[in-house]
């Protein structure tokens, strides 16, 4: 009786407006102490050696999640033709290492050096690449008063390009390699050569990704999904004075005070006896690593899904060192665990949702949101019959904002597409938990950007309503001492507790959400 009281008392606070009447009667859980530091002890141990995606820790994470599900009585996800993977928890995602031993690059003459001239941002399946025919387009900018890129007088050529851009004013501003690259693209070079301002602080990080073999999704994914298979143009960044070098050898004059002059000509300039040789050692690998998954079956709407997510990866050993990831994302994953128990719990006593729960943790999160991307392209369900996505990353620790003993979690996307996800939340959150709900994230203005960095993403880009819970980055983040003993698991059990609620609301509406 007093739950419902609090429901009807937390509906008139946020008013007609808001819609955040809550729909099911909440029941106790039992979420234990003792069971988010088990979990996590596992996950974040030396056995599972930072749970990296392809390396050997990733699987016996993923086999001992699948496991606890199996135990706890959650149903594999039922799919039409059914699941071809011999685990039923297991929906397989097909991965590419490209690991870069060396490489050598020789133009008009002279040569540049690996790691001290130039980095390959993106590497060609050819071990040798040769052209005759190199073409300088000074910004690489396709606007009205610079060189018109949208043709085909680029295409299957070399194509070199100077830092930064020209504004409409015509004055010179600088700008990131990465948005260069992708205006280059679109006109289909077959090797693009540009500049980052930024080579000294990024091309080491960078390189060590390449020689630790950088993963992406596996070729066979577009075929998949009925797609071409997406087109990247190989790309080399330069360091900028090894740039300079190379435009001095071809006479092109690159200081700073010449760049406006050099932007106001129209059209491209093709560099005469610039040949150009480049060479890579590669080691290529296929493989899979799993995205895991169990269900609580819906009661009156079982095709009608409520996803609640955590990435299982994280970055695993590099050089020697294990990356525990306790935090990222060892706590949502644990988190996800006892979320699986108590759903399960509740529904063999009788209390099913009205829609289905899924209880999904992914690969590849670490590599780019890659095993998310996969699932939300590649759905072994219908997408339009996913009502929401509740995604949970890093909630085991205290960020340097709040004070150590501080209730709180950052909310952040929930009414980027529904308002009524929102009101809800905060319905939900008066009811049960009383935690303090930081929105600051979740300004579409902040620079983290987080909206964009975590798995509910790949959701809302296919127009599911999504939350993102996280307590923020910290001093361990992304180091070999994001380890366990630094774990807060009060607050890992307070915010597990909204999530637990609001999912269960969620599932037992008797409309789905209002979109915007």
């Amino acid at each position: 009786m007093l739950k419902k009281l609090l429901s009807l008392l937390v509906a008139v606070a946020f008013g007609a407006a808001a819609q955040a009447q809550l729909q099911s009667i909440q029941p106790e859980n039992q979420l234990h102490l003792d069971t988010f530091r088990l979990d996590l002890m596992r996950l974040a141990s030396p056995e599972f050696a930072g749970r990296g995606t392809g390396q050997e820790g990733y699987q016996m994470a993923a086999d001992f999640v699948a496991g606890k599900l199996a135990a706890a009585g959650l149903q594999p996800l039922e799919v039409e033709g059914g699941n071809p993977s011999a685990n039923p928890y297991f929906f397989a995602v097909p991965y590419r290492s490209e690991k870069l031993l060396d490489a050598g690059l020789k133009l008009a003459g002279k040569k540049y050096q690996f790691e001290k001239d130039f980095y390959p941002a993106f590497i060609p399946n050819i071990p040798t690449f040769s052209a005759s025919e190199v073409v300088f387009v000074g910004f690489g900018q396709d606007e009205d008063h610079y060189s018109d890129l949208k043709g085909s007088t680029l295409k299957g050529k070399v194509v070199v390009a100077m830092p930064g851009k020209v504004n409409g004013a015509g004055e010179w501003e600088a700008e990131s390699w990465w948005n260069q690259y992708q205006r280059l693209a679109k006109a289909e070079p077959a090797l693009i050569i540009l500049t980052n301002p930024e080579y000294k602080l990024e091309a080491a990080g960078a390189i060590d990704r390449l020689m630790e073999g950088r993963i992406r999704l596996g070729d066979k994914v577009a075929e998949l999904a009925g797609k071409p298979k997406p087109k990247t143009v190989p790309t080399l960044v330069m360091k900028p004075k090894s740039l300079e070098k190379l435009l001095k050898s071809v006479r092109i004059k690159s200081s700073k005070e010449k760049r406006n002059r050099l932007a106001a000509k129209s059209g491209s300039v093709t560099l005469h006896d610039a040949k150009l040789q480049l060479v890579f050692k590669t080691e290529i690998r296929e493989f899979e690593a799993p995205n895991v998954a169990g269900m609580v079956r819906g009661s009156a709407f079982p095709d009608e899904y409520v996803v609640i997510s955590a990435h299982l990866d994280h970055l695993g050993v590099h050089d020697g060192q294990i990356y525990f990831g306790a935090d990222d994302n060892g706590s949502g994953s644990a988190a996800l665990l006892s979320l699986a128990r108590q759903y399960q719990a509740w529904f063999d006593l009788g209390m099913s949702p009205k829609r289905s729960i899924i209880l999904l943790w992914f690969s590849g999160e670490e590599n780019g949101l890659l095993g998310s991307r996969y699932f939300a392209e590649n759905a072994p369900i219908p997408t339009d019959m996913i009502i929401a996505n509740v995604n949970v990353d890093m909630i085991g620790r205290n960020d340097p904002k709040h004070q150590p003993d501080e209730n709180y979690v950052y909310v952040i996307g929930a009414d980027r597409l529904s308002q009524e996800l929102h009101d809800i939340g905060e319905a939900v959150n008066e009811q049960c938990c009383d935690v303090s709900l930081d929105y600051t994230f979740n300004d579409p203005k902040d620079p983290n950007r987080y909206y964009y960095r975590s798995d509910h993403y790949n959701f809302a880009k296919q127009g599911i309503p999504s939350v993102f819970f996280f307590s923020g980055v910290h001093e361990d983040y992304h180091k070999p001492t994001d380890t366990l003993e630094k774990i807060d698991f009060d607050r890992m059990k307070r915010v597990s507790t909204l999530i637990l609620y609001l999912g269960w609301e969620l599932a037992g509406r008797e409309t789905r959400l209002k979109m915007k």
